[in-house]
């Protein structure tokens, strides 16, 4: 069902909940699944040759649960860290929070070691969980923390995280100061799980999420049970229950997509996911597909665009994909198509943020004319296109878009300045992008108000990228610029002049910032210009540079098929 505002034709669109919400915790979910499907399998890890069905994980998660984290004195409402590529450890631990009413917090590959010693501070986490890949994360943490390496396991003593006392480690990770993850499991716990598991209520924070594109302090977005599970259960379903549905997940569990699919989604559904291997390769995915006989994918704008022309594709049988998500970036409507008269892959398209989760979904079945918006709202899901004093435009109008939903965040964790940026006095959240609804409710991304690089799916903010680069002693003035690429949306490029008496090459100057920012937004191309060219208000003629570095990068006029050509 579909409604619209009538009062003076103003752009509100709004879908009416058809269904009911979960009123359960995660925990209390996947008791409910274990009921339902014990032996089905929820967890495969190809690479690590892992399988792991409902009732397993359960009785995994509630011995490590009690077990280990209420024995360490880990309460509902303490934080702990998780960190690493996609192994088992990941889930079993966050279900194990889960379960006892413990906030995980995800932190993300790739940045950089300042950016976690601030979130973990933020957070106050008590415990920090590494994966058993990469293995540079235990140097890593005993950079950020000296006392690491000499501590003895289990009783950490930092000067710099006084909160932090467990480091909890797997695979060629646990190394000295850490536990083994392998041993930290204890049976017959049962009881106090259940105890713990009691006073865990639906709006207790389950996870918190780093906003992606910051290089030094990125926001974190706090998800409660409620959140988590209604966010996504008013998505199209796409699964039989009765049938074995398959996820091939090829994100990193700390992303709030690639967790949000992997692990709650069997929740919902009873699917099963799948994990090609520990980080993303195509050919790792397509060899999972056809070995496991995947059914639903979700994937990036580069994945769409690789299954649609990368002649990879052809030595694998792929026949069992039927349907799958995108999102993050703009995705051009013949690649989203095309893809569904090639392979019969019936993808969602979804808009939305770390925010606000899931606003708006377009589907193939959608008519043609369509097919360039990014659909209609999801249930529960208020859009209104505003103008620069936030009132309602008329439909067809462009505009700010604002997004309201009872399942959106309610604030950043800590941070209540940037909340009330971003939220106004009546829960209306500004997603800094400009669009325009139809009269059948349609909503169409027209441009960004903020200055933004969308780069495979994560949001870079030029400003923050800028400040990093001028710290070089060569650069006089840096301009960061998103540049169209057709398999990730746009690319980051770092344009400069130089200070007088310094010789420094582009490659020597990309050398330089490896490593100093996040691999998310690292540039790939830096450009050295001997001046910028103004515009009438004295600024730098930000369009007219653009113009001149595409020119330069050569960005070639007929994609997709040459890229792999």
């Amino acid at each position: 069902m579909f409604k619209m505002a009538l009062s003076r034709n103003k752009s509100y669109v709004h879908t009416p909940n058809m269904k009911p919400f979960i009123g359960l915790t995660m925990h209390e979910m996947l008791e409910e699944r274990v009921k339902k499907y014990p032996d089905r399998e929820m967890l495969v890890f190809v690479s690590d040759n892992e399988r792991v069905t409902f009732a397993e994980f359960k009785k995994r998660v509630i011995d490590l649960a009690a077990g280990f984290l209420l024995k360490l004195g880990l309460r509902r409402g303490d934080r702990i860290a998780v960190i690493g590529a996609n192994h088992v450890e990941w889930p079993l631990i966050t279900g194990a929070a889960r379960a006892i009413g413990v906030g995980v917090v995800n932190l993300l590959l790739g940045h950089t070691p300042q950016t976690f010693t601030n979130i973990i501070s933020r957070v106050s986490c008590n415990a920090l969980f590494i994966t058993r890949s990469p293995d540079t994360l235990y140097p890593m943490f005993c950079e950020m923390i000296p006392e690491l390496s000499e501590s003895i396991p289990g009783d950490l003593n930092s000067k710099q995280f006084p909160d932090l006392k467990k480091v909890v480690a797997a695979g060629l990770n646990c190394k000295s100061g850490t536990l083994n993850f392998d041993d930290i499991s204890f049976s017959g716990c049962e009881k106090e799980v259940a105890e713990a598991a009691k006073k865990v209520t639906i709006d207790d924070i389950s996870h918190f999420n780093m906003t992606s594109g910051s290089t030094g302090t990125p926001k974190l977005v706090p998800y409660t049970h409620f959140t988590i599970l209604n966010s996504y259960t008013f998505l199209p379903n796409q699964f039989d229950e009765e049938q074995i549905n398959k996820l091939a997940c090829i994100g990193n569990m700390a992303y709030a997509v690639g967790w949000l699919m992997s692990q709650v989604q069997p929740l919902l559904f009873g699917t099963t996911s799948v994990f090609p291997s520990p980080t993303y390769t195509f050919e790792k995915f397509l060899q999972a597909v056809e070995a496991e006989r995947c059914t639903f994918v979700s994937v990036m704008i580069d994945g769409v665009v690789d299954l649609l022309y990368n002649p990879l594709c052809d030595k694998y049988d792929l026949s069992s994909l039927k349907s799958g998500v995108t999102g993050g970036s703009p995705i051009p409507s013949v690649i989203f198509f095309e893809l569904y008269k090639k392979l019969g892959i019936r993808l969602l398209n979804l808009y939305g943020s770390t925010e606000t989760l899931c606003i708006s979904s377009l589907t193939v079945d959608d008519s043609p004319d369509v097919w360039n918006t990014s659909g209609r709202p999801l249930p529960n899901i208020e859009i209104q296109i505003v103008d620069e004093k936030g009132c309602p435009v008329e439909v067809g109008e462009k505009g700010e878009i604002w997004v309201r939903s009872p399942t959106a965040f309610r604030g950043y964790y800590g941070d209540i300045e940037k909340t009330k940026q971003t939220i106004t006095e009546n829960g209306w959240i500004k997603m800094g992008d400009v669009g325009k609804v139809n009269a059948d409710g349609y909503l169409t991304i027209v441009g960004r108000i903020k200055n933004i690089i969308i780069r495979r799916g994560v949001n870079v903010h030029p400003s923050e990228v800028e400040s990093i680069v001028t710290t070089h002693p060569a650069v006089n003035i840096a301009q960061v610029l998103g540049i169209p690429d057709y398999r990730i949306g746009e690319d980051v490029c770092v344009c400069v002049t130089l200070n007088e008496g310094y010789d420094v090459t582009e490659e020597e100057l990309k050398t330089f910032f490896v490593g100093k920012m996040s691999d998310d937004i690292q540039p790939s191309y830096f450009l050295i210009f001997d001046s910028f060219q103004s515009g009438a208000s004295g600024k730098v003629d930000r369009t007219k540079l653009q113009e001149m570095a595409i020119g330069r990068i050569e960005i070639p006029e007929t994609p997709y098929a040459e890229l792999y050509n």
